[in-house]
């Protein structure tokens, strides 16, 4: 039986926090974590208590938003999914927080509406080409009308060249076409960043999909908010990865659905003490009095509620499997590429070098926009006006966040407020600080620079392959010029014998020349033509070299008779120096 902890905000609510570190309920809110039509979760935590609800509604987020902060569960962690379809909540947090009506607009605006597949209505041949050119006929004709209105004729170019008008340009729209961008905002009582991510959602059951030309990155693009909030609140919004879906989610997407939400999945496991798995490098720390960790953490509310928003917004394990492994998928798939080429050059491998490029530099703007929200939010923990640096130091915030140490009940302590209101933002702690800047670090390390690399390995591979296409060409053209020089000699090398011949045909009639002294004559020519044609090639450079294509009886050759035959007296040879 799970244990229910009593929240005073909620005594008129029918749902109450269950006790988070018990295994039954460990167990039940991680199966509702990995649910796609799951809405919302909302953890709240210490070092020794931790307790959780699941799909909220809006007055219960208003009720645990406005009640007062319980000295034990200071920090608290809210995740929303599909927030286009709990637009009230959101509202209700962006109304608490005091969040700017344009970034309120935006976080519930409607998740763009899946495409379905074309369908080809089984109409004869002739009449969908009719059909084709009356649409045709239709279009020219509103064109040539609104031809005289200038209003019309631009909103006609902004169609044509956008496919949409200005009106129908949305928050969704934007980041499904910019897939780097980012947004960074601050307010008095939070600071909060949005960004794209991209899942490698291939789970090696189904085949991977075939090569096609495609300008984006292979896998599941999601926007993310990250919102840290100055009561020692962190809340995520993740995009629907499947809007629009009703009814029982499919084999294929509980698959995908695990792979996205496997970072979120173990923070949300670090905050328990029921989770078994104590992976050594999952490990976050988040909590301390756990068994597994023998020295605790640095436990300040404000450090944890730092390091959850840090550890939220660092998905490594998106990163390694994009490109951070030994052998990922652009490095396998320039290798095949590098292979194929000494096999057989095509042109074929020039538009698939440019397409891999046109990923990878999309793939390279995603992480660097990545690293500019880490510089925006190290840039905001400085202070905003020059003389403020003075009063406001690192060491004064240290010295705050000892003493909130000190006093493990109060979440965030005076000094630390003070200072957070000379910065942008809400402050982060000094670990938080340090372990962005190393992140930042790590992203240009193993995932810029590996990214760069395959680029120029890239650009290197186009050249090799023109480099190939132009020696095969020379190599052809270099096979002519022998043959065609060979012909010649063998030309040259018959002419005076095809002359002998001419000359004994008519002189034999009167002269009575023999067959002995005509091939006697044959002999002595022909060594001296091909004596003259040796001489003649040494001098002049023309002498056949090593042949650059072999026949298939060479060939045969060489690797049936040749080889078996070098194998055995070097299996003789080693035999007769072991027995000497």
């Amino acid at each position: 039986m799970s244990t229910t902890i009593p929240c005073p905000a909620l005594s008129n609510l029918p749902l109450a926090f269950n006790d988070f570190d018990e295994e039954t309920v460990f167990e039940t809110a991680k199966e509702h974590f990995l649910k796609p039509d799951a809405l919302n979760l909302v953890i709240e935590f210490d070092n020794s208590t931790a307790r959780a609800a699941v799909d909220l509604n809006q007055e219960q987020i208003k009720a645990v938003l406005q009640a007062e902060q319980p000295e034990a569960l200071p920090t608290k962690w809210i995740s929303i999914w599909a927030p286009e379809r709990q637009k009230g909540l959101v509202k209700a947090i962006g109304a608490r927080y005091k969040f700017s009506p344009r970034l309120l607009r935006i976080m519930c605006d409607d998740p763009l509406k899946p495409i379905p597949a074309p369908v080809v209505p089984d109409t004869p041949r002739s009449r969908m080409h009719e059909m084709w050119h009356h649409q045709k006929e239709m279009e020219q004709t509103s064109r040539q009308s609104q031809a005289s209105d200038p209003e019309s004729v631009l909103e006609m170019a902004n169609v044509e060249s956008t496919g949409r008008t200005a009106l129908d340009i949305s928050h969704y729209n934007i980041i499904n076409e910019v897939w780097h961008y980012s947004s960074v905002d601050w307010g008095h009582e939070y600071l909060c960043v949005g960004y794209n991510s991209l899942f490698n959602t291939h789970t090696g059951q189904e085949p991977r999909p075939a090569y096609t030309k495609q300008n984006h990155p292979e896998g599941k693009r999601l926007w993310t908010w990250l919102i840290l909030c100055i009561d020692g609140t962190v809340i995520s919004m993740h995009e629907n990865p499947f809007p629009g879906h009703q009814g029982t989610s499919t084999a294929t997407q509980k698959d995908q659905l695990k792979i996205i939400r496997k970072n979120t999945l173990n923070v949300f496991r670090q905050l328990s003490k029921a989770n078994k798995v104590q992976s050594p490098i999952m490990t976050l720390g988040l909590r301390t009095g756990s068994e597994s960790l023998e020295s605790p953490p640095d436990s300040s509310p404000a450090t944890v509620t730092s390091l959850l928003f840090l550890y939220l917004f660092d998905d490594w394990h998106t990163t390694y499997s994009l490109v951070a492994r030994r052998e990922h998928r652009y490095g396998e798939q320039l290798e095949q590429l590098r292979q194929s080429m000494f096999e057989k050059a095509k042109l074929d491998s020039i538009d698939r070098l440019h397409h891999i490029g046109r990923q990878l530099s999309i793939l390279k703007r995603i992480y660097q926009s990545y690293t500019g929200i880490i510089e925006s939010i190290l840039v905001a923990q400085k202070p905003v006006h020059p003389t403020a640096e003075v009063s406001v130091t690192n060491s004064q915030v240290l010295d705050a966040l000892t003493a909130a140490q000190r006093e493990p009940h109060s979440h965030l302590d005076q000094s630390v407020t003070a200072a957070g209101n000379m910065s942008l933002g809400v402050a982060l702690a000094p670990k938080a600080i340090v372990r962005f800047a190393r992140l930042k670090e790590r992203i240009n390390l193993y995932a810029l620079s590996e990214i760069q690399e395959c680029l120029d390995e890239k650009e290197s591979l186009v050249f090799l392959n023109f480099n190939l296409i132009a020696l095969k060409e020379s190599q052809a053209v270099e096979r002519l010029t022998r043959i065609t020089i060979l012909l010649a000699k063998v030309t040259i090398l018959f002419l005076p014998v095809s002359l002998l011949t001419a000359y004994f045909s008519v002189s034999s009639i009167t002269q009575g020349y023999t067959k002995v002294t005509y091939w006697v004559a044959f002999a002595i020519i022909m060594t001296v033509s091909f004596l003259f044609l040796a001489a003649f090639g040494k001098l002049s450079g023309t002498v056949e070299g090593k042949p650059i294509y072999r026949s298939l009886s060479q060939i045969f050759y060489d690797r049936f008779l040749l080889a078996p035959l070098g194998a055995a007296r070097r299996k003789g040879s080693k035999g007769g120096s072991g027995g000497g």
